[in-house]
């Protein structure tokens, strides 16, 4: 047993002086397993994503907590969860997903205060956050606050309300969990601070009285925001996707498929990665002079690849 091991994975005479493991005709398996792997775990999922899919765990109630504590120890005021902004939110997702588009602005012109005015939020001021693939709440707030213009949006002074839509699906092939930060401070919000900012009414003068004919008719009606929900409204399901509850997107299969990727491509990397390092001390201390075969070179190439399949484990952000 030592020797056949010894035949895999060290320099020896039964070998050639290289690993088995490191040989031409072993990358060929290592391709074979990679499709094999690939392919299962893919059917599996399709057949069953309760035992085999993606986990994620993602709440608006912790995604409201976590901006506003970021928000509270940069000294601003936190923001109050809006159902309009919320509903600007969920169509934001609704149309990612039916336009097969990943971007603030959609492919036909479509932009994110569109949605905000469809849903009667009349802003002063307004904004968008994205983001997709995170697994759980904190990784999304972490990736917002790590870049310099999300984090200005998030930290923004003039922001009073939020909105939130985190619906899961498939965008271009690809099972994801979008989820979609609207912020605003509503027209009727900036009239009333402005109105407490007035001087008061002198003593002494007489006050100007405004008829009940006159006081009906308004220039503008402004929609009112004061019912707060406690969740997002996740809009209807579009096509392909499945939406989670109305305040968050739960799953949480078996196996992670995620993980398992993951971990078998690091696991499978770092391997070679020790096998090329005990080989090419070996040859070093040996002084073993090879017509073929580069550690170094295959060793940098290594590093891109754990390196690739490390930050695809992570989501983006725009």
């Amino acid at each position: 047993m030592f020797e056949f091991l010894h035949h895999l994975f060290l320099p020896h005479h039964t070998n050639n002086f290289r690993a088995k493991l490191l040989q031409h005709d072993f990358f060929l398996l290592y391709v074979i397993a990679f499709l094999v792997i690939g392919i299962s775990l893919q059917t599996l999922h399709r057949i069953d994503p309760q035992i085999l899919g993606f986990a994620t765990d993602i709440r608006i109630n912790e995604l409201l907590d976590l901006v506003n504590s970021k928000r509270i120890a940069a000294g601003e005021t936190d923001l109050k969860l809006n159902s309009q902004l919320s509903e600007a939110a969920a169509g934001k997702a609704r149309d990612m997903f039916n336009k097969s588009y990943w971007a603030h602005t959609a492919p036909d012109g479509t932009t994110p205060w569109d949605f905000i005015n469809s849903s009667g939020y009349v802003y002063t001021v307004a904004g968008e956050n994205l983001a997709k693939n995170f697994n759980d709440s904190s990784g999304v707030v972490e990736a917002w606050m790590n870049s310099p213009s999300h984090r200005e949006n998030i930290l923004r002074a003039q922001y009073e309300d939020v909105g939130y839509a985190v619906v899961n699906g498939v965008l271009n092939g690809e099972e994801t969990t979008l989820v979609v930060q609207m912020f605003g401070k509503s027209l009727a919000s900036a009239n009333a601070n402005l109105a407490n900012k007035l001087p008061s009414q002198p003593e002494g003068l007489p006050i100007a009285q405004v008829n009940a004919e006159t006081e009906s008719t308004p220039v503008a009606r402004f929609v009112s925001d004061e019912a707060t929900p406690t969740g997002a409204v996740v809009a209807p399901s579009p096509r392909n996707v499945v939406s989670g509850l109305a305040d968050s997107v739960v799953k949480s299969p078996l196996f992670d498929i995620g993980k398992i990727s993951k971990n078998f491509l690091l696991g499978l990397s770092s391997l070679l990665m020790l096998l090329l390092v005990a080989d090419g001390v070996y040859v070093w201390r040996h002084r073993i002079v090879r017509a073929s075969g580069r550690n170094t070179a295959h060793l940098l190439f290594l590093f891109i690849i754990t390196g690739m399949v490390w930050l695809m484990s992570f989501g983006s952000i725009i």
